[in-house]
């Protein structure tokens, strides 16, 4: 059986923010021009998503920090 994939922290603070705003993945990623499958695997990190991961963090008001990814709150 295969193991269920879990949200990085990146992902988890995307997922809450993206709540907060009340917007569903599909259309934040239409509004900023992210292929959907490509947004997934940066979530889930299955890709580290370099030339997204920026964009997303700005967008929703998150912070980088390295490795380490938190929402500024």
């Amino acid at each position: 059986m295969k193991k269920a994939r879990q949200l990085t922290k990146f992902g988890l603070a995307v997922k809450k923010a993206l709540l907060d705003k009340q917007i569903t993945q599909k259309e934040f990623c239409i509004e900023m021009g992210i292929p959907v499958n490509r947004f997934t695997e940066i979530l889930y990190g299955l890709r580290p998503g370099i030339r997204y991961r920026g964009q997303i963090a700005e967008e929703l008001g998150l912070q980088l920090e390295g490795d380490q990814e938190s929402a500024c709150h």
